[in-house]
């Protein structure tokens, strides 16, 4: 499978990490990409099922933990249905460490405007760069 990698830098503080997840799984949601969120923690996971709820008054993210035939399955570990899918599978890392790009047709990453964050970034992008990947950058304002 080959995969594309995409960074999403946020440049401005007052752009919110969760919020701008919020809005990509509106978007593979459009598109009909499937996608896999993969959290760093339980608690993590329950804050963000919360936010895919409640992030638009008028709207809401179709979604559920640890099914994957859900279009957005939440999780702190990737399902084999995932994995064995025929169709083109995504995945929005909120994890610290790099996923395994070969699992999935794209990756997204949200890298914050704050030192620690983009440090964290830094290594995400070596290690998909070990993989074979070059990620391509977004400057989101």
């Amino acid at each position: 499978m080959t995969s594309a990698v995409s960074f999403y830098l946020l440049n401005d503080e007052k752009v919110n990490q969760e919020a701008f997840a919020c809005r990509l799984c509106q978007r593979a949601l459009q598109e009909g990409l499937p996608l896999f969120v993969w959290c760093e923690s339980l608690d993590v996971m329950e804050r963000f099922d919360q936010l895919l709820w409640t992030f638009q008054a008028s709207s809401f993210v179709p979604h559920e933990i640890d099914d994957p035939k859900a279009p957005i399955c939440l999780g702190l570990t990737v399902p084999d249905a995932f994995l064995k899918s025929e169709q083109k599978v995504g995945c929005l890392n909120l994890t610290s460490q790099a996923a395994d790009a070969t699992q999935f047709d794209r990756v997204l990453e949200i890298i914050e405007a704050n030192d620690a964050a983009k440090a964290a970034g830094r290594e995400r992008f070596k290690g998909y760069k070990q993989q074979g990947i070059t990620p391509t950058t977004h400057q989101i304002k």
